[in-house]
């Protein structure tokens, strides 16, 4: 069995059988169709429950450690997380979390000074945000090296790149060749 790829190329043909490149033909419909869906999440999200994104870090800290996490050394750097970036936005900081949660659970990272990560998915969050904090600057905060902050931050963006591209491109089952 043949496994065909759940990526299709910019170039290749329209799985529509158009005969024309996917650029051409169905790239911007499958992308909007993706920013709709991304759309629509937020959306429910807000809507389910502004009340349930936690405000003060007691309370980040509990909804912490009501997530589901494969290890525990991987709540503790959030809780590190929400500590380091007391007197931003809750919104902001429940965002970090999640990105972590996310990150930490499909990839298990190995790491013995977890501040690298939560300098990186601080400066994630920045860049995100249009905030102003720098990688040197938040290098310092965290006691990091700025190269290693900005590997780990190369890391997580790519994670989360590949997930929105993915979410964004069309999924074609399996094909069985005989």
């Amino acid at each position: 069995m043949i496994q065909v790829s759940n990526k299709i190329g910019r170039n290749e043909s329209c799985p529509c059988g158009s005969g024309l490149k996917y650029k051409r033909c169905c790239l911007d419909k499958d992308q909007q169709q993706g920013r709709q869906t991304v759309e629509g999440n937020k959306k429910a999200a807000s809507s389910a429950g502004q009340n349930a994104v936690p405000v003060t870090a007691e309370s980040m800290i509990k909804w912490i450690r009501e997530l589901p996490w494969k290890r525990t050394e991987d709540q503790q750097l959030a809780e590190l997380l929400v500590e380091h970036m007391h007197g931003t936005e809750p919104s902001i900081i429940v965002r970090a979390v999640w990105v972590w949660h996310c990150y930490a659970d499909e990839t298990a990272p190995a790491y013995t000074k977890p501040e690298v990560y939560c300098a990186a998915i601080e400066y994630l969050m920045s860049e995100a945000h249009g905030l102003s904090a720098t990688q040197k600057g938040l290098a310092a905060k965290y006691g990091v090296s700025p190269t290693t902050l900005s590997k780990r931050y190369r890391e997580l963006a790519a994670f989360f790149e590949d997930r929105a591209a993915d979410a964004a491109t069309p999924k074609i089952p399996e094909v069985a060749l005989a």
